[in-house]
């Protein structure tokens, strides 16, 4: 990807790892450096989110701390930028954080021994510091990237890490094998959770242009702002949520836990979505803000031998993406339907409406690969909608057909940009 298409200038690189986000308004964003208190803000250029989804922040001269002599050091970063996602009052609105966190550390794959990622040169990291270690602390996950030589059959997929040594990444596969994604990039990330995409200063009674509402009493039917997580490991269509979080006295709960409980660490899963609930609600704001995924995502669609399957799926692209750019269509991810009936269509993809107020909503629209383009159901068979887009930022459903082995598909998207 050209710097020029997100606005970046090119300069001098030098390793920077940001700890967190320090501050975010309208006009720019902090980060905070782990190796000094070095602070870098980076200006937001003036564009309507709305009018355009992703807006990219100038990270051109950016100025690291001065040194006892006052020297300076340029760096550069990867393109980050936000979007703005309205939370319908009184409704349901199925988003994702269309970036991913900073990078904890960058780097190429040496060898792989089943789980076991050995990284290029001295990592120097110290035992199990990318393992939840108690409240405040952080998942991490790996993002394997393009092969130096030759295709990594697995770029953009990302792996829970369990455990990890001085140069070494312990990943849990859920049945996944890596083993020919050696001299390949490496990323290790921390996971988004509940406290960072809805920080306690993003609650509406502190902040009036918050994303969330807090709750005042623990019974479900009273709860504000519900963050709904979908049902990942599930058999079948139409599942009901497997968790759902309400924010109240001070902090992120799960329903069904004791009250005094934390879950501000529970993670949001890549390549997924979450459910933003306004109940007793009015429409609120959530502005998404991250690092640009600029390589291939991998997404595993999970397949059952003899019955449908629903995958509550999201893509990391902070930029709408049109169906003809998905990558699903005449794929092995995507079964081609041969009829057009709903009852007989094989791959779905269903599309939920962000602007229309409901609970439990329905799908606004169900696309189907038919006769070489993008149908979709009620529409004549006949007409292409390859371009219609899906938007940044949304969740969506791809139902898979029965496939007679229960095997999971793999879907390769490409970046657009």
């Amino acid at each position: 990807m050209g710097a020029k298409n997100f606005g970046l200038e090119t300069k001098q690189r030098k390793e920077v790892e940001f700890e967190r986000f320090n501050r975010f308004d309208k006009n720019y964003c902090e980060f905070a450096c782990d190796s000094s208190q070095t602070v870098i803000r980076i200006h937001l250029m003036n564009v309507s989110v709305r009018n355009l989804p992703l807006a990219i922040l100038v990270v051109a001269g950016l100025l690291a701390a001065q040194d006892a002599r006052s020297q300076t050091t340029t760096v550069s970063t990867s393109p980050v930028g936000y979007v703005q996602l309205a939370c319908t009052g009184s409704s349901d609105s199925l988003y994702t954080i269309p970036f991913t966190q900073p990078a904890a550390y960058v780097g190429l794959v040496a060898s792989v021994s089943g789980s076991t990622v050995t990284v290029s040169g001295t990592a120097g990291w110290t035992a199990n510091q990318f393992v939840y270690s108690g409240s405040g602390s952080s998942t991490y996950f790996a993002l394997l990237g393009a092969a130096t030589t030759g295709t990594n059959p697995r770029e953009g997929a990302t792996y829970t890490v369990t455990a990890n040594g001085t140069n070494t990444l312990t990943l849990s596969l859920n049945g996944d094998t890596i083993s020919s994604s050696t001299n390949c990039t490496i990323s290790v990330i921390p996971y988004w959770t509940l406290a960072t995409v809805f920080p306690s200063s993003n609650e509406l009674s502190v902040n009036p242009n918050g994303s969330f509402s807090k709750s005042t009493s623990t019974r479900l039917t009273n709860l504000n702002t519900q963050i709904l997580i979908p049902s990942y490991s599930g058999t079948g269509i139409n599942l009901s949520a497997a968790s759902i979080y309400y924010y109240y006295n001070g902090a992120w709960r799960l329903y069904g836990d004791s009250s005094s409980n934390y879950h501000g660490d529970d993670v949001l899963v890549n390549n997924g979505y979450f459910v933003v609930r306004n109940s007793n609600t009015p429409t609120t704001s959530l502005t998404a803000m991250g690092t640009v995924v600029t390589g291939k995502v991998l997404v595993p669609l999970a397949t059952e031998a003899a019955i449908s399957q629903d995958n509550p799926v999201a893509l990391v692209r902070p930029v709408d993406v049109p169906l003809n750019s998905t990558g699903l269509a005449g794929t092995s991810a995507f079964t081609t339907s041969t009829s057009t009936r709903l009852t007989n269509l094989s791959d779905q993809l269903l599309l939920y409406s962000d602007t229309t107020s409901g609970i439990n909503k329905s799908a606004a629209s169900i696309y189907y690969y038919y006769n070489g383009h993008w149908a979709l159901y009620g529409d004549s068979s006949s007409n292409d909608h390859g371009t219609d887009v899906i938007p940044a930022g949304n969740g969506f459903v791809i139902r898979k057909v029965a496939n007679g082995t229960g095997a999971t598909a793999f879907w390769q998207d490409s970046p657009t940009y």
